[in-house]
């Protein structure tokens, strides 16, 4: 089974990061989908959610979600909550991001990916 890793992390103020590691949950394919405008597209658009910074408070949340053939988002899940904001904001980075599909022999793949979201308030 083939995994891949992707790791990023941004900082949001001075003491607010958000980690990200997406794992295919799909592995039938020679190259993984990935954000078009690279990892620090999908970074950028994952926001810290204000209120639960000023309560200096950490989330997980993981993300089930379909890639098609053209890079469309569908069928979002949310695996494992972090609590309503902090999904949400995960929710909104991952349609909010383009994607490139997954490639097997030249040609693209439907892939579902599992992206997991750690929220730390520093």
């Amino acid at each position: 089974m083939i995994k891949s890793k992707l790791f990023l992390t941004a900082v949001f103020l001075i003491v607010s990061t958000v980690s990200l590691v997406a794992n295919p949950i799909s592995t039938n394919y020679t190259a993984e989908p990935e954000p078009v405008y690279g990892l620090q597209d999908l970074e950028a658009k994952t926001v810290y959610p204000d209120f639960e910074q000023e309560l200096g408070n950490d989330g997980y949340v993981v993300l089930y979600f379909h890639i098609d053939v053209v890079g469309n988002i569908s069928n979002i899940e949310v695996a494992q909550s972090g609590g309503p904001l902090f999904n949400k904001s995960a929710i909104e980075a991952v349609l909010a991001t383009d994607w490139n599909p997954a490639m097997q022999n030249g040609r693209a793949i439907p892939v579902t990916f599992q992206l997991p979201f750690e929220f730390h308030a520093g």
